[in-house]
């Protein structure tokens, strides 16, 4: 059996995914864990023979759709090169600093940094962290690691709800997968978002049928990042247990869909209070304000930066 046969087989008998050579933006359909589309940017440097590269999972929020092509791969509409006008339009100049299209900055700073940065659509779109979508995430973690030169341990992202997707696939993968996770502008208050701003969202991803809290904590306290942890270690029951991964969360206080002092302002907290390194920070500190999404929220050289210590770190 040949190589692309063996890939193929392993692939339950599809056509195998591309390998891609360096500086390319794959875009493909993924059949993990009910999955639809999938996107993978390889670094500038990839070299499938060579040494393992960093890498990064980019969980999109609501409302995120891929159409099989590059123009949609990304985890967010938003601050995209050639497709949203934030920043007076700066991301839209092919005169701006580091433009490729179809791209934004943060991926830029990860790509030539030699990470790979991947992310998928699945049936987990919407769904709040529940069971379908962490297990979406988790199998596609297991795809890119067994696809493509990969260090064995990688970094998450979540933006908006799709950090309910990374705390889920983060509490199953455990420290041994996962160095660090950052959060954008996250959902992470899950009760919070049930009894006020997304009542029927969560409701239907978890098949609440009514606004009784004893019913949401039967049927989705379990996922709910801001619940008291229990002293087990992280993936046991789907509880966040002590045992987490150092946690970078990026907000603002006029954030216009989620309020943040619910949120992340909350979770740190809770975090902090159980030993766990966290770092976070407020965009909109200098009053400028930064709704839901703002371009400040994504920072390129903080990201990198961030994740490049915590791998020093862990090497060390």
């Amino acid at each position: 059996m040949s190589t692309s046969d063996e890939r193929a087989a392993s692939f339950g008998g599809k056509a195998a995914p591309p390998l891609g050579k360096a500086g390319d933006v794959l875009v493909y359909r993924f059949g993990g864990e009910g999955n639809d589309l999938c996107f993978v940017r390889l670094p500038y440097e990839y070299d499938p023979n060579g040494k393992p590269h960093p890498w990064i999972v980019c969980n999109h929020g609501n409302g995120w759709i891929m159409d099989g092509t590059e123009r949609t791969a990304s985890w967010t509409g938003k601050t995209q090169y050639g497709v949203d006008a934030q920043n007076g339009g700066a991301y839209l100049r092919r005169e701006a600093p580091g433009y490729r299209r179809y791209s934004n900055p943060t991926i830029e700073a990860f790509l030539h940094a030699g990470y790979v940065v991947c992310g998928a659509q699945n049936y987990g779109d919407l769904l709040y962290g529940n069971n379908h979508s962490r297990l979406a995430c988790v199998s596609f973690c297991d795809h890119m690691t067994a696809t493509y030169r990969l260090e064995p341990q990688g970094f998450m992202l979540g933006a908006s709800n799709g950090f309910m997707t990374t705390v889920g696939a983060v509490r199953a993968l455990g420290t041994g997968r996962v160095l660090g996770v950052i959060g954008q502008y996250p959902l992470c208050n899950l009760r919070h978002a049930y009894m006020h701003t997304h009542p029927d969202g969560v409701k239907r991803a978890y098949g609440i049928g009514s606004d009784d809290p004893a019913e949401f904590e039967s049927k989705a306290g379990y996922a709910d990042p801001c619940r008291e942890p229990v002293p087990e270690k992280a993936g046991s029951d789907n509880r966040i247990g002590y045992n987490w991964p150092p946690t970078l969360l990026v907000w603002s206080s006029t954030d216009q869909v989620l309020p943040m002092e619910e949120h992340a302002v909350k979770y740190a907290s809770l975090l902090r209070s159980h030993g766990i390194a966290v770092d976070d920070i407020r965009v909109d500190g200098d009053g400028e304000p930064c709704p839901h999404g703002h371009y400040r929220h994504f920072m390129p050289e903080t990201f990198v930066s961030w994740c490049e210590s915590i791998r020093s770190k862990s090497a060390g």
